[in-house]
């Protein structure tokens, strides 16, 4: 369930924002590492983790209920 939302969320958001999240979330990887390798601030990075796991978060409450 969770890697369908994953598939159906990525197209809402820039692959920059993406990207961000998706680094520092699964791959652990420290915000200021995935910062510089983006071009962002670490707090940009954070904004996107964010951003990214609120949308997760409802898409999964829509399909849990």
């Amino acid at each position: 369930v969770v890697g369908r939302a994953l598939e159906l969320m990525r197209a809402e958001f820039r692959p920059t924002t993406w990207k961000a999240c998706w680094e520092l979330v699964v791959r652990g990887r420290p915000a200021a590492e995935v910062g510089a390798e983006l071009g962002l601030s670490e707090g940009a990075v954070y904004v996107a983790k964010c951003r990214v796991l609120r949308r997760l978060r409802e898409e999964l409450a829509g399909l849990l209920e």
